[in-house]
């Protein structure tokens, strides 16, 4: 989630909202649109090594679908689902609560981050090594 919901910190019942909005976004984006290929076995090349073997692209949907553990009904309501979202407004809606999520977390955890952060001596009160040979 980190991906999506980038690393500020958040603690405020807003944000906790803005959180669970984009992970809905994100998951319908990745589950209904995105194809990911998944390894299936191992084969062995022209030299002996070993090398990964993946299937073909698709959807978690479109897997699920092939897989027959979905009775017709849930089938028709998980492709009628798919129909109706966008694209690219899901896109625009991911955008844009990933904007409200920085727009309110970034200066605060700006702060703290800085808070945190050890201090330096000031380098006005140190003095240089003399080489050797001259004095100051």
């Amino acid at each position: 989630m980190r991906r999506y919901g980038l690393y500020w910190g958040y603690d405020t019942a807003r944000e906790l909202e803005l959180l669970n909005r984009l992970w809905g976004l994100v998951c319908d984006r990745l589950n209904y649109f995105t194809p990911t290929k998944k390894p299936i076995g191992w084969d062995t090349d022209q030299k002996g090594r070993r090398r990964r073997v993946y299937d073909e692209p698709a959807t978690p949907l479109d897997r699920l679908i092939r897989s027959g553990t979905l009775s017709a009904d849930q089938q028709a309501e998980l492709l009628a689902r798919r129909d109706h979202l966008d694209l690219l407004d899901l896109g625009k809606l991911i955008d844009d609560t990933q904007r409200q999520l920085a727009k309110l977390a970034a200066a605060k955890t700006r702060r703290l981050q800085q808070s945190l952060k050890p201090r330096l001596p000031n380098p006005s009160g140190i003095r240089p090594i003399p080489e050797a040979g001259k004095k100051l």
